[in-house]
């Protein structure tokens, strides 16, 4: 086998596997957004508190207002981007 045919071998099997690579970086990028927003949401949930002083209550609730939203939508993206993903 001479060494133009060994290129056109491995040369496709080389970029698919960087695209694959940078697949997985994006959708692990996707699920860590996620998480990140939802544990603040919840953690911001938990720390509301009708005791608290009113400017308190409107600050967690302005945080809240950004934050968890943002979960909900990544967690639709994730849902409809891979739905057909089976794999754990």
């Amino acid at each position: 086998m001479d060494i133009e045919m060994v290129n056109y071998i491995i040369c496709p099997i080389l970029l698919s596997l960087c695209f694959s690579v940078q697949a997985i970086d994006k959708k692990e990028s996707i699920l860590q957004n996620f998480i990140i927003n939802a544990e603040n949401c919840q953690h911001l949930a938990s720390e509301w508190d009708s005791t608290l002083p009113q400017v308190q209550q409107r600050d967690i609730e302005k945080q809240i207002d950004i934050v968890c939203p943002t979960a909900r939508q990544l967690r639709e993206v994730i849902k409809r981007r891979y739905q057909d993903d089976k794999k754990p």
